[in-house]
């Protein structure tokens, strides 16, 4: 009767706020009433990371390419003007056979600038790309228009001059101060020859040691030959599929630029000399000058200061003002004795090649100036580089499929000879033909290729909950590492989960044990480590049953999946992927009305006491006025507080970040300040 009464007078006070809220014009609003949860979407969910739309295309040169996001700038250079990949990309996925990518990608919400690498040659390697409106665009397919060159006649055709006392000219003038080549004499085509990606993967593969990625330390060395072997000669005759020996008066050559990969802008072109007389130094021949800054998008940055800046900085090469595109085909010229300038060569005649290592300086509008003569020339004439006594051997040639002759430079001081790339072919391609130099296979034995992708977060949580109090996020901490093995049609093979709690000794008073969720078609084959328990009830692995027990100790969870079974876009850290929690005070598996804290608006299992949810301090993990979280994920480690220290006292951005709804201050997690108790 008493609880009658009382609904009674609940009654009339409801009555009484209605005729004040008929009166005053407003309507009673149970968000005001503490005791009724406002709607889940009302309260921030206290996330760290977002997913990115992206965008990627690198058109058909980037078949399957492999993708690297970061988040930092991962290339760092040193004083000796090389540059090293460092850090570690927060997602990689492979392209797909027309070179591209959609999909999204769980970034920190912190990114909002991103770098899309690419290992693969043919594309660009770097690409500086601004997160906007949820997504990220980048797009290397309409650099430029590829026309195709429209050869001139010869009494029309014209070299340069660069430096006429060093026998120094060019067959391009620039067009920019990034020295993209200005075709003055129709014998550039950018649409390039017959060399697909296919052809730049069998020669990456042959260079890189099959490997997808290029190899710490890489070592060529073994393709290096005489002289004879790396030069291409014209010879006089040669034998027809029928066995028949064909006479060859002349031919035309064609240098087709593949990719580069190393730091310098190099200036790269061609030399000739009768096979039989070759000069003892160089300066017994003309050179000619094909590209004046061998640089594509994406690579080889040129030196200019930053805004702001005092001292120079490095930028890179954007695809408006990268002098060149991959696949690029030049009709080379031949200069007689009486200074007649020809398509093609005469049979009996011997063509090198050359770069001037970071000859080309960026904002000259004269080539003469832009190139700089006085640098050391890099021949393919080995005995001619006196300067590099230790490495003479600068260039290495390969025969590839149809016949094509590859080359790779070195420019530094390595062994890869991958820095500049270019292919050589002619009409007919089997006056060129040299059965001693080394041949790439058309059509090798590919290894599976593999890559693997790391993940970093941390698992903070409060164990009060429901009741509310310190909100010190310490009780239990668990830094979480995976590591997610995939092949080149993004099918996931292994996924090896480490979680290894971090918390302070004397962090938690309670028995919290520490458990993930997983959705039932993302477990695969699974192995646990010692110790932990599958409760099949809950498709959860608990791993231990007291976190205080086990500091600093791992626990991994390994996962593997049959071929083609699971899409690596699958495996996502999420409520419905993956679902990470503790049980407060915990009673062994199986054990129902259990306390369990999760992730913000993450859901609790079947097994967890829901009397509990919503009631006292509890909105779906969050404290009821929507200040603090009862759990939190966050990228990387994360320094945990002074023990009943509110988060936002150690931590002076948090708050800022909660009352902007997470638009502002999204790295607050980086800027810890120790309080002075």
């Amino acid at each position: 009767m008493m609880r009658v009464n009382q609904l009674l007078g609940m009654g009339a006070c409801f009555a009484m706020l209605a005729l004040a809220g008929c009166m005053d014009k407003d309507v009673y609003d149970p968000g005001k009433d503490p005791t009724v949860l406002k709607p889940e979407s009302e309260y921030f969910d206290f996330t760290t990371t977002t997913n990115v739309a992206f965008e990627v295309n690198y058109g058909e040169i980037g078949s399957n390419a492999l993708i690297e996001i970061f988040t930092e700038d991962p290339i760092s250079y040193n004083e000796t003007g090389s540059f090293v990949i460092q850090g570690e990309p927060v997602y990689k996925i492979f392209a797909d056979a027309k070179g591209r990518f959609v999909g999204d990608v769980e970034l920190p919400t912190a990114a909002k600038v991103v770098y899309v690498f690419s290992p693969t040659w043919g594309v660009p390697m770097c690409v500086e790309a601004d997160v906007e409106n949820g997504k990220v665009t980048v797009n290397e397919t309409d650099a430029t228009s590829r026309a195709a060159a429209a050869t001139r006649a010869e009494s029309e055709l014209r070299l340069v001059t660069v430096n006429s006392a060093q026998k120094v000219y060019s067959l391009v003038e620039i067009d920019n101060e990034y020295g993209k080549p200005k075709d003055i004499n129709g014998l550039i085509d950018k649409k390039g020859g017959d060399l697909g990606q296919s052809f730049i993967n069998n020669v990456q593969k042959a260079l890189w040691k099959g490997k997808s990625t290029k190899p710490g330390n890489l070592d060529n060395r073994n393709y290096v030959r005489d002289t004879e072997r790396v030069n291409t000669t014209i010879a006089e005759t040669y034998q027809d599929e029928h066995g028949q020996t064909v006479t060859v008066t002349d031919a035309e050559l064609f240098f087709t630029f593949l990719t580069e990969s190393g730091w310098n802008q190099n200036v790269v072109g061609y030399y000739y000399y009768k096979t039989n007389e070759c000069p003892d130094t160089p300066s017994g021949v003309t050179k000619i000058v094909i590209f004046p800054n061998a640089s594509i998008t994406g690579n080889v940055p040129y030196s200019k200061k930053h805004a702001g800046q005092q001292s120079g900085g490095y930028y890179d090469y954007g695809k408006k003002n990268a002098p060149l595109e991959t696949n690029q085909r030049v009709q080379l010229l031949f200069q007689d004795n009486e200074g007649h300038l020809s398509t093609k060569f005469p049979a009996g005649y011997t063509i090198g090649y050359f770069i001037i290592a970071n000859g080309f300086k960026c904002g000259e509008d004269d080539l003469d100036d832009a190139i700089n003569t006085k640098k050391s020339f890099v021949y393919s004439n080995k005995e001619w580089n006196k300067n590099y006594e230790g490495q003479q051997a600068r260039f290495i040639s390969l025969t590839a499929e149809g016949g094509t002759v590859v080359y790779g430079v070195e420019d530094g001081g390595d062994t890869s000879y991958e820095d500049v790339l270019f292919c050589i072919d002619a009409n007919p391609n089997e006056a060129i033909f040299d059965p001693d130099r080394p041949v790439i296979d058309p059509d090798p034995d590919e290894p599976e290729v593999s890559e693997t992708e790391n993940t970093y977060l941390s698992f903070a949580y409060e164990d009060i909950w429901p009741s509310g109090g310190d909100y010190d996020l310490n009780d239990v901490i668990i830094e979480y590492h995976r590591s997610i093995t995939f092949n080149k049609d993004n099918y996931v093979s292994e996924v090896k989960e480490t979680y290894e709690p971090v918390q302070r000794d004397d962090a938690a008073t309670n028995r919290n044990a520490f458990a993930v969720q997983y959705a039932t078609d993302q477990r695969g084959e699974i192995v646990l480590p010692s110790g932990a328990v599958d409760e099949t009830q809950t498709n959860s692995i608990i791993l231990f049953s007291n976190a205080m027990d086990v500091i600093n100790q791992k626990f991994v969870i390994t996962r593997t999946f049959a071929a083609g079974a699971m899409k690596k876009d699958a495996l996502k850290v999420g409520n419905s992927v993956l679902n990470p929690y503790i049980i407060v005070n915990y009673e062994g598996a199986g054990k129902d009305n259990r306390t369990e804290v999760h992730l913000p608006k993450s859901k609790a299992t079947n097994l967890a006491n829901s009397d509990q949810i919503g009631k006292e301090a509890d909105a779906y993990y969050v404290n009821k006025d929507g200040k603090h979280p009862f759990a939190i994920s966050i990228p990387g480690t994360f320094t945990p507080v002074t023990e009943t220290v509110m988060i936002d006292k150690e931590y002076p951005d948090f708050e800022k970040w909660v009352e902007s709804d997470g638009k502002e201050y999204t790295d607050w997690y980086k800027n810890y300040q120790k309080s002075a108790n």
